[in-house]
């Protein structure tokens, strides 16, 4: 099993290619763009697989969002983005995902990890190494120093970034210091 990590898939956002040509204005319309990313995700992704979504699912109703999330291999924590709240009202979006939070810290491979829809500068354990995973913000820099990742699909130009790429990466940055380095 493999855990990985995205955000900002907006599934039949037709304007999204228009907002983010460098990933995504090579498609013709919405069904190319859906078909193309499903494709992509279950090559990536297998069954026994684990996914966290940071959020913005989907531009279209339940009934279409539901189809296109039972199409994705592996089993999918969402952390709930600003475009996901009205999907969220109903109980078969819901059912699609293992867990659902507004906001998540957890621990991977040792490894203190604060998952967030948009970016937190001082996040929780800044000053001790953890790591700061967002979305929102599609490849748009945040100008905050530290751990701090978009792990989108427009920001990696990837439909899934492995949670072991991302550590690596976040591993090479120093962390913040709450206080003077030598005092912490």
């Amino acid at each position: 099993m493999k855990t990985w990590i995205t955000s900002d898939l907006h599934f039949s956002h037709k304007n999204i290619t228009k907002f983010c040509p460098t990933t995504r204005g090579h498609y013709t319309d919405i069904t190319h763009m859906n078909e193309d990313m499903i494709s992509m995700w279950n090559a990536t992704v297998s069954v026994d697989d684990l996914v966290y979504i940071l959020g913005d699912v989907a531009f279209c109703s339940v009934s279409d969002t539901v189809k296109i999330l039972n199409r994705l291999n592996g089993s999918k924590i969402l952390i709930e983005g600003n475009h996901d709240r009205k999907l969220l009202k109903d109980s078969s979006f819901r059912d699609c995902f293992k867990e659902i939070h507004n906001y998540l810290e957890t621990e991977y491979d040792g490894v203190k990890l604060v998952m967030f829809h948009f970016a937190i500068f001082d996040h929780n354990g800044a000053g001790r190494g953890s790591v700061m995973l967002h979305g929102h913000r599609h490849g748009n820099p945040t100008n905050l120093p530290g751990k701090i990742m978009d792990v989108g699909f427009d920001a990696t130009g990837e439909i899934v970034v492995s949670m072991d790429s991302v550590l690596s990466k976040m591993a090479k940055i120093p962390h913040m210091y709450h206080h003077s380095p030598d005092r912490e």
